[in-house]
């Protein structure tokens, strides 16, 4: 018997069924169904001026995420209009990462000058470790690039420098395991880059400052100390000239069975790292905080708000945050080797998107600036770089 005759058997809605399944499975198909459809029955011109308006097309595609990428195959307005959706809400696309080039050993923080140039704070080695400048993006300026890197911060050598951070006038350098007495420093963000301030370190938290924060409207610093012998560690709130307004988020001695306090970093950090966003402060927490993982929110005071996102990180990172939303890195549970990197809205608490990328050993730090996010491996002396999907135009 041959096929037409056994098709003609079945009912009407299980060739239906078998159409359907054969158009989705070749895009070919598809097209030539289309074509008879519309032949058939062709849509009228005003349902065609709806479907294309300019106006009418952002409305249609507000509702639609990465899940509805089929839209974008229907014509060339709908995928200029799945384009821009995607930009509006920020979707980071898995598929665009790269690395930099010419980044020094054992990044452990990042910072954006002027220019597009990338301060990348390097633990080479005791005494030898350094700040050290590449080139963002291939637009980044070249004169602005010879510049950072002919300055005195340049030629700068510290015990360990950790974090950075950006303030009105300057670039603050976090030093962790210092053997010096001084636990921030404060450079000019511009010419020669002078030093233009320090903070001595504290006697309550003699072992420095792991990351750093900055408030761009108050110019208040946020910054991790850790304590030199039972590693507890608070949250250091600094005034716009770098004196101590409060201290808050004390996690207290660190109980015993967590490992030799000279282990790596990965050991004992209740307070993985800090960020500012708007008028809140967002600490992110490991499972070696008493509270658990998660996104603790506190106002420019140090006053507790609300946890977000408890719970739902595996070994976390670093956080950053941008255009209301969170984006933290953490372990991949499904690769040793990998990270996965989670977008959270910070209003809701909402997980808006978990992206999964390759990057080895210790996250130390994660940067968003403009559509791209940077986010460097300690272990590997890499920094990956992921884009937001889409188009504005």
């Amino acid at each position: 018997m041959s096929l037409s005759s056994r098709l003609a058997n079945l009912s009407y809605a299980q060739l239906l069924g078998i159409a359907v399944d054969a158009c989705e499975g070749s895009p070919e198909l598809k097209n030539k169904a289309d074509a008879l459809i519309a032949k058939v029955s062709p849509l009228p011109s005003w349902c065609v001026d709806v479907l294309l308006s300019p106006d009418l097309l952002p409305q249609l595609f507000s509702s639609l995420g990465l899940s509805e990428h089929g839209a974008a195959g229907v014509c060339t307005s709908w995928s200029h209009a799945y384009s821009r959706q995607l930009r509006r809400c920020r979707y980071i696309n898995p598929r665009s990462v790269r690395q930099l080039a010419d980044v020094p050993t054992r990044p452990s923080g990042l910072c954006m000058l002027p220019g597009g140039v990338l301060a990348i704070a390097s633990c080479n080695n005791p005494g030898k470790s350094r700040v050290k400048f590449v080139a963002a993006r291939n637009e980044s300026d070249p004169h602005a690039l010879a510049a950072c890197r002919a300055s005195s911060l340049a030629a700068r050598r510290f015990a360990w420098p950790a974090g950075l951070a950006v303030t009105n006038d300057g670039l603050l350098v976090c030093g962790y395991y210092t053997d010096q007495s001084t636990a921030l420093f404060k450079f000019a963000k511009d010419g020669s880059m002078d030093e233009l301030a320090t903070v001595p370190a504290l006697a309550d938290y003699g072992q420095g400052f792991l990351d750093c924060a900055v408030h761009q409207q108050t110019q208040r610093t946020y910054a991790i100390g850790v304590e030199a012998e039972e590693r507890n560690q608070a949250l250091v709130i600094f005034d716009a000239r770098l004196q101590i307004i409060t201290t808050v988020e004390d996690t207290g001695d660190a109980p015993e069975d967590t490992g030799d306090a000279d282990a790596d970093a990965d050991a004992y950090r209740p307070l993985r790292d800090v960020a500012v966003h708007d008028d809140q402060v967002i600490v992110l927490t490991s499972d070696d905080h008493a509270a658990g993982s998660g996104l603790r929110l506190l106002d420019l005071d140090g006053r507790y708000l609300r946890t977000i996102a408890a719970a739902q990180f595996r070994n976390p990172y670093a956080i950053a945050a941008s255009h209301g939303r969170a984006f933290v890195v953490a372990g991949d549970v499904d690769d040793d080797s990998g990270k996965v990197l989670h977008v959270i809205d910070i209003q809701s608490g909402d997980v808006l998107q978990s992206v999964h990328f390759e990057c080895e050993g210790h996250a130390s730090a994660i940067l968003v600036d403009g559509d791209e996010i940077f986010i460097s491996s300690y272990n590997a002396s890499k920094v990956v770089v992921l884009r937001y999907a889409g188009s504005e135009a």
